[in-house]
């Protein structure tokens, strides 16, 4: 295992063969059993590459010839196949699908056996959503589920408006996780492109849940605006955004936003931010000399990307700069 998988996080070729027992080997390693029958014979070259954030990977498949593809039921993840050039035909869940570049995509689920003829000139984004993580995304919006919903999608991504936001979220993450080695990746960005794919999925694609994650909730005994300001309290360290609060307390973003500067006097961004420059200033406070604790550390933990921003943030609302704030706590 590299330093990359270390961090969750990684970017590179992952396969480049002319051979199809060795594709389908080192194929499956990477996504689930299947089987690979060439429309022709001669001589081919295939290339897989990838992108990985935790619970999502992004794989860019590039065959070079026509093939037909027979995969298993897909084990406890979703597929979202998007073609960036060419054509393929699929047969899923006892229907016949079309996907092209361009227009609609196709959605692999665990249903039923998923059998593809991809085209020659065929170049295909499949992003592989763990399912787990997709259940757990749809309990928290749907707040009086009492367990995690058993999800089943639409194998038709036939919606334009659905298909070229889920294609250029995906390739955004492509693009920044490609870009950047591991360590300069802020997890919590990677996190929270990863849960705007997963929002798009849920709230765009029909499913099974699809009317109990589009209604909103009646209002209770606390605000909508309050019920936001304690989600982002009590989990600064998940990947919230703000369309995503807004969704789950049942507002729209400029409601959300309008709320809370009446309340707060401030914008949901600027409120999270301080809740997480507070957890910052925690962290510092209680540095323990043996855990070699450094500020860039704190700083990437909390979503602050750019140390010299976040020390000049530090030190606007706590009058001294983190490192005076650290170096009391390790004397």
């Amino acid at each position: 295992m590299g330093e990359d998988d270390r961090h969750g996080l990684w970017v590179r070729p992952l396969v480049r063969c002319d051979d199809v027992d060795d594709l389908v080997q080192q194929v499956t390693a990477i996504m689930s059993p299947h089987t690979v029958l060439p429309a022709r014979a001669g001589a081919f070259t295939a290339q897989v590459s990838g992108a990985r954030a935790p619970g999502l990977s992004l794989l860019e498949f590039d065959y070079r010839m026509p093939v037909r593809i027979t995969a298993d039921p897909l084990p406890g993840y979703v597929a979202v196949c998007l073609p960036l050039s060419g054509s393929m035909t699929a047969r899923h869940q006892g229907r016949r699908l079309d996907a092209c570049a361009g227009g609609a995509a196709l959605v692999g689920t665990p249903a039923s056996e998923l059998m593809m003829d991809w085209g020659e000139a065929l170049r295909l984004l499949v992003l592989r959503v763990d399912l787990v993580a997709l259940r757990s995304l749809a309990a928290r919006l749907v707040t009086d589920l009492p367990e995690e919903p058993d999800l089943q999608f639409d194998p038709a991504m036939d919606i334009p408006e659905i298909t070229a936001a889920v294609l250029g979220q995906a390739q955004l993450m492509q693009h920044i996780l490609a870009g950047a080695g591991s360590e300069a990746v802020n997890p919590l960005a990677a996190a929270q492109l990863r849960e705007q794919i997963m929002y798009t999925l849920l709230l765009g694609q029909p499913n099974s849940w699809t009317r109990a994650l589009r209604h909103r909730p009646g209002p209770g005994r606390h605000s909508a605006v309050a019920d936001a300001a304690e989600l982002m309290r009590s989990h600064p360290d998940d990947p919230l955004t703000i369309e995503a609060v807004a969704r789950s307390v049942g507002l729209s973003v400029r409601a959300l936003h309008a709320g809370f500067c009446r309340e707060f006097d401030r914008s949901p961004k600027q409120y999270l931010q301080h809740v997480r420059l507070e957890r910052a200033h925690d962290d510092l406070v209680v540095a323990d000399p043996v855990d070699g604790l450094r500020i860039i550390d704190v700083a990437h933990r909390w979503g602050f990307s750019h140390p010299g921003r976040f020390a000049t943030t530090y030190r606007r609302h706590y009058g001294e700069p983190p490192a005076a704030t650290l170096a009391r706590a390790l004397r």
